[in-house]
């Protein structure tokens, strides 16, 4: 587990820029604890803060006005939903969940986390935030699980894992969200990035491959938004050529971002991100 000190998020989020749409719903956030109900896997690699479903409704829904949220299961929760479900059964069918679950979750599970609004099964293939990654074998047998209920499957991954993904992402029996956009390295524009030139061949072919806009900080190892500019012509590459198939989301806590943002903002300074700059930048 990271023994670097972590900082809360930011409570305050500044003011948008634009009208939230009608509806709009933030499509990647997380719930965390309270940890004396939810407690950490120990298998977590990093300890946050805790961010409980009230805290999470009141930032975005209540202060920043969306409609809702997609619950997405943060690695630091490992394969217990129940902070999840807990959530979807308190936002009075405003949040949809997207959990993490090993190859011997039975049917009997998924339907019960169905009713619960559950619409999507994640893995992470990043060493600082999970201890071991899903074999492609073991993701295609839960996919053929969930297929049937109109689940989808998350893929978060980077760079160095392409070659597994690829062929993966191109078989799997159920629709496929690619997180923050397949991390490509924004420090190389989008002319000259052979590995988002492949990102956006995977994508051309076939329809039910979706990309997921969330953390120009992620992408910059800036807490600064006057630095994220390197990450917006990425995202304006994925909506031209898949208009109808991107996403965004804030990312709200960004649980482990402090141990990998090395910029900081304000004074005095923190490397928490404020949520109304990302919701400016990529909503």
């Amino acid at each position: 587990m990271s023994t670097e000190p972590y900082v809360k998020q930011d409570p305050h989020p500044t003011q948008l820029v634009f009208p939230m749409p009608e509806g709009a719903i933030d499509a990647h956030m997380h719930v965390i604890g309270p940890f004396e109900r939810f407690p950490l896997s120990p298998t977590s690699k990093y300890q946050p803060f805790a961010a409980p479903w009230a805290e999470q409704k009141e930032i975005l829904i209540d202060r920043m006005g969306f409609w809702g949220f997609v619950v997405v299961a943060a690695t630091c929760h490992g394969t217990d939903n129940a902070v999840v479900v807990d959530a979807l059964e308190h936002m009075d069918g405003r949040a949809a969940g997207v959990v993490s679950v090993a190859e011997d979750v039975t049917s009997e599970e998924l339907r019960r986390m169905h009713a619960a609004g559950v619409r999507g099964v994640r893995f992470a293939f990043l060493p600082h935030i999970s201890s071991e990654a899903t074999p492609s074998d073991v993701i295609r047998r839960i996919a053929e699980k969930i297929a049937p209920l109109g689940w989808h499957t998350d893929l978060y991954f980077l760079p160095d894992t392409f070659e597994e993904m690829e062929p993966l992402i191109r078989q799997l029996p159920t629709p496929v969200i690619i997180d923050h956009m397949g991390r490509p390295d924004v420090s190389v524009p989008v002319a000259d990035n052979d590995y988002f030139k492949r990102l956006l061949e995977l994508g051309g072919s076939r329809e039910e491959i979706f990309w997921k806009l969330t953390s120009p900080d992620r992408h910059t190892r800036s807490a600064r938004p006057e630095d994220w500019a390197l990450a917006l012509p990425f995202a304006h590459a994925l909506l031209k050529h898949f208009p109808g198939n991107v996403i965004s989301g804030t990312d709200r806590p960004r649980p482990n971002m402090n141990t990998v943002i090395v910029t900081p903002r304000g004074d005095p300074p923190i490397k928490m991100r404020n949520d109304g700059h990302i919701a400016n930048h990529w909503i």
